[in-house]
């Protein structure tokens, strides 16, 4: 079970739309990982694309697999070998698209364009093989992570918990506890940009103290969704009482941006 890619993911995953802000203008489009809003995306990773008019109306995909065609808008990728691919969509607005890196866009500098009516928007893409990033419960890329907690007690008996809880305004963590010691816990994040890594461990840290990394790489539900699961947790961890313990993930000595948890 804990090297099971869980299917349990978090709704607040399947589709985000971040506060209008003037990432792009006129018929310029650019796009970030969706995880930490970075330059780097990598194949078969979740991107987020911003410009201005680029659909008449908010629309999410309702099915798998992802259609290639959504609320009238299209998004195509000309890769650094000068392949032309449409991306699966996961999402449109008039100042945003979620969309997905195809797995066969080539490593190197890219072309993207969105067509929609009669506008094409364009703008650049740097692909690489990993550009990893944990998704955060707030959707940008800091706090708490939208991270789940799974307990297995001495007797087998196994629960589920979201490190996140929803506040007034934003999300905040959600504390656990490592006790008793004859409880084993882990840590279920969620990121994208991180399948690709190489034989090289993925290395993690929470508030500087090494955690196991038991597996990370696609997440069987949603597609370009990686999940990363940690544990053990440590008991020197235990009794820390704090809310916001830094979560560090690095793959192939590429650091992911920092995401934090609570523990009891």
């Amino acid at each position: 079970m804990l090297y099971e890619k869980r299917r349990l993911v978090p709704t607040l995953l399947l589709a985000f739309v971040l506060p209008a802000a003037a990432y792009a203008q006129n018929t310029s489009f650019t796009t970030m990982s969706a995880g930490n809003f970075t330059a780097f995306v990598a194949p078969d990773s979740i991107a987020a694309g911003f410009g201005t008019n680029i659909a008449t109306s908010t629309t999410a995909a309702s099915s798998l697999p992802l259609g290639t065609t959504l609320g009238g808008a299209t998004v195509s990728i000309t890769d650094s070998k000068g392949a032309k691919t449409n991306a699966p969509l996961y999402m449109v607005s008039s100042g945003q698209i979620n969309y997905l890196i195809p797995s066969t866009v080539a490593v190197g500098k890219a072309t993207v364009s969105v067509t929609s009516g009669s506008t094409t928007y364009t703008g650049p893409l740097e692909v690489s093989e990993v550009s990893p990033s944990i998704f955060a419960a707030n959707m940008n890329g800091n706090g708490v992570a939208a991270a789940q907690v799974l307990s297995v007690n001495a007797a087998g008996q196994v629960a589920m918990n979201n490190a996140y809880q929803v506040g007034v305004l934003s999300y905040t963590p959600n504390p656990f506890s490592l006790s008793p010691s004859t409880t084993s816990v882990y840590l279920i994040l969620y990121g994208t940009g991180i399948r690709h890594h190489s034989a090289n461990p993925v290395k993690a840290t929470i508030n500087g103290v090494q955690v196991p990394v038991l597996y990370a790489g696609a997440q069987s539900t949603l597609p370009g969704l990686d999940q990363i699961n940690l544990g053990p947790l440590p008991q020197s961890l235990a009794g820390t009482g704090k809310s916001a313990l830094n979560i560090v993930v690095t793959v192939d000595g590429i650091p992911a941006n920092t995401t934090t948890v609570g523990i009891q």
